[in-house]
This record gives C-alpha cells, sequence and structure tokens, in this order.
C-alpha cells in the first residue's frame, strides 16, 4: 500500500475496456472483489474511461463507487450521486471552429458528445445514416442517444462542446490524425483507439488541457492528495498521461509498447487479473 517514495496510494484510477473488463467486456467478480479490497483498505477507485457518462456509470454501479467519474477521455467529470458535471475542458469557440474546418476539407464528418441531463441525448451528428458503414455501426449501436442536427457545426457560439471525434478505419484515422496535429499541436490532443463494442476506430480530439490526468489532478485538488499518492492502470493510449503522471502507472500486459513505456509497472493483461495482481501488489 505503500509507494517508492513511502506515501500511500490514496486514489486508485482505473481506466475501463481493456482494464477492469476482459476481452468480452465483462467485468470479472475476481477483478470485482479486488476493488472492493483496496475501497475497503482505504484507496478510493476513480473509474478513469474514454466512455460517455451514460456508458459509464453501469460499470460504477456494478463496482458499488460513489466516487465522480472521469469520462471521455478526460475532458468531463461528473458527479453519479446528483450528475453535475464537475469539471469539463471545452474547446473555445475559434479553436473549435478551426477544427471543423479541418473536418470539413477532409471530409470526414464530426460528431460532437454533449453534456446534459441523464434522460437527454449523448451527442449531436449532422445525419444518420451516414452512408459510411463503419460510422454507421456507431451510430446503430446509439440508436436514441444522438440527436441529427444538420446545422449544429454553423452554430458553436453557445460552447458546451469538449470532445469531437470521426470514425472509421484505423489507417484512416492515423491519417486524420496527422493532419489535425499538423494544423493544431499544442491546442489540442487526439487519440486513435477502438472500442472492441463497435466496428470502426476512432480519431479523437479533446482540448489540449484535457486528459484522465488533468481531471484526476481536479479531483486530487479537492481531496487533497499529492500526485504520488495515486495509482493509475489503463491500456490505451488516451492512458498515458495519468501513467506517466501518477505515483505508481501500471500498464495492463496486453498494452501497445508505447503505453507499456510509459508505466513504472506492468501487470498481467486483462483476461488473467491484471487489475486484480495490481491491488494486491499495493495492499502488501
Amino acid at each position: 500500500m505503500r509507494s517508492e517514495n513511502g506515501s500511500t496510494y490514496r486514489i486508485l484510477a482505473l481506466d475501463v475496456d481493456g482494464t477492469l473488463l476482459d476481452r468480452e467486456g465483462t467485468l470479472r467478480p475476481s477483478t470485482a472483489a479486488a476493488v472492493a479490497r483496496a475501497a475497503r483498505a482505504g484507496i478510493r477507485p476513480v473509474l478513469c474511461t474514454g466512455r460517455r457518462y451514460r456508458r459509464a456509470r453501469p460499470i460504477a454501479e456494478q463496482l458499488r463507487l460513489d466516487a465522480p467519474l472521469v469520462c471521455n477521455s478526460g475532458a468531463l467529470v461528473k458527479d453519479p450521486s446528483n450528475h453535475r458535471t464537475l469539471w469539463r475542458a471545452d474547446f473555445e469557440p475559434d479553436l473549435l471552429a478551426e477544427l471543423l474546418t479541418l473536418f470539413h476539407a477532409h471530409d470526414e464528418l464530426p460528431l460532437s458528445f454533449t453534456d446534459r441531463p441523464p434522460e437527454g441525448l449523448d451527442f449531436l451528428v449532422a445525419r444518420d445514416p451516414t452512408g459510411r458503414p463503419l460510422y454507421d455501426d456507431y451510430l446503430s449501436r446509439n440508436r436514441g442517444h444522438g440527436e441529427v442536427d444538420p446545422h449544429w457545426p454553423e452554430r458553436i457560439e453557445s460552447g458546451g462542446h469538449y470532445h469531437i471525434c470521426t470514425i472509421g478505419s484505423r489507417p484512416d484515422m492515423l491519417t486524420f490524425q496527422s493532419v489535425i496535429m499538423a494544423q493544431l499541436s499544442g491546442r489540442v490532443r487526439t487519440f486513435v483507439q477502438k472500442s472492441p463494442r463497435y466496428e470502426g476506430t476512432m480519431c479523437e480530439v479533446l482540448h489540449h488541457d484535457a486528459s484522465k490526468w488533468s481531471a484526476l489532478l481536479h479531483l486530487a485538488e479537492l481531496w487533497d492528495v499529492a500526485p504520488a499518492e495515486i495509482c493509475a492502470v489503463g491500456d490505451d493510449a488516451n492512458d498515458v498521461p495519468m501513467l506517466q503522471g501518477a505515483g505508481l502507472g501500471v500498464a495492463m500486459g496486453h498494452a501497445p509498447a508505447d503505453v507499456l513505456a510509459a508505466a513504472d509497472h506492468i501487470t498481467g493483461d486483462h483476461d488473467n487479473d491484471g487489475v486484480a495482481m495490481v491491488i494486491d501488489k499495493i495492499l502488501r
């Protein structure tokens, strides 16, 4: 339970897909039991996920967690007890306008996640269907949760946009990521990653100030927790900032090479109780 510098871990930051959940998207009883052991020992589990709030809440409920949820790869922090937004990293209107111009110039369709009450809709799209199979797979699996508004990209002055993405093949998304970073490096943060739930790969764009680590630091400040008192566990590109910043950054064994390189420690994979192994390590 003590870190290498002698401090006690007080926050256990846990990615969801590929970390807490196995390759089938299942929360294993052994993983849930380990998270409960950490909580009983005084280490506060915090879910830090690329999922939007609607899809993060059921995992927190399965684990019986009452802590705020870091959602949308760190662009949004929500309190599930009252659905209040604790922190959000919005794009400035001029930056968002430049970003949407790039989407249009490269024939990529933007999807903007929204921060609304639980009974509200989760994202904005200009059309549905789009005629693009990988994009339409995402829309069809989220039917009833998206607002179709052909003119939303023209009405951005009111703000509230914090997470923009597009969906396609991995090569196309990597190419578009390069385009974005060539134009907006230092102003935005991008991730190219694939959820096992969907056929397509996402190119996600956040404000440069947004990351799971930025969101965690906001909570740590509220709770008077030092960065050295945080243990973070993850497996993908959007986990790298928190693995590098935490007192103990742990990569899942199946993570890609760049994620493994960012970690202080490598645990087992998501099919072999990797999270439970980490918790056993820090509770010794």
